[in-house]
């Protein structure tokens, strides 16, 4: 993500920072998997956007967020669907609040989210590309807690 990028997103999250509060990073998620997303219709759904030229992209598309991490919080952004830039700010929570899985390596690193309060997880990947991405969003895995296993 360019400076220019990180400095708009720092601006619409300064009244979502206390004083003092300082940013760590700044990353790029994607939301869900397309899979669950189409459920069963994932195969067509992928076949019909080969076969349309793409026109289909749109539909088939994850949901992107920029996480800023600062030391008191984790804040959450949707990404502009035009620009590819941070868009409104959309929640923060404290980091005393959030755990996420191990990641998962491969081409994704996927993980999981758990937030305090919530009954499900919010199931994220870090884009592999550009690898100044995949960077931010190592550091931004190593900034959180991993999720405590429950003693059975």
């Amino acid at each position: 993500m360019g400076a220019r990028r990180e400095r708009r997103l720092l601006e619409t999250a300064a009244p979502m920072m206390q004083p003092g509060e300082s940013p760590e990073v700044i990353a790029m998620a994607k939301v869900g998997s397309l899979r669950k997303v189409l459920g069963r219709h994932f195969a067509l759904a992928a076949a019909t956007a080969v076969l349309s030229g793409g026109t289909m992209f749109s539909i088939t598309t994850q949901r992107e967020l920029y996480l800023l991490l600062t030391d008191r919080q984790l804040l959450f952004f949707e990404a502009d669907a035009y620009t590819g830039g941070p868009g409104k700010a959309l929640f923060g929570v404290p980091r005393t609040h959030v755990a996420i899985t191990e990641p998962r390596g491969g081409v994704l690193l996927k993980f999981e989210l758990y937030i305090h309060g919530w009954d499900q997880a919010m199931a994220l990947s870090m884009p592999p590309f550009p690898p100044s991405l995949r960077k931010k969003g190592r550091q931004l895995l190593a900034g959180l807690p991993r999720l405590q296993a429950e003693a059975g």
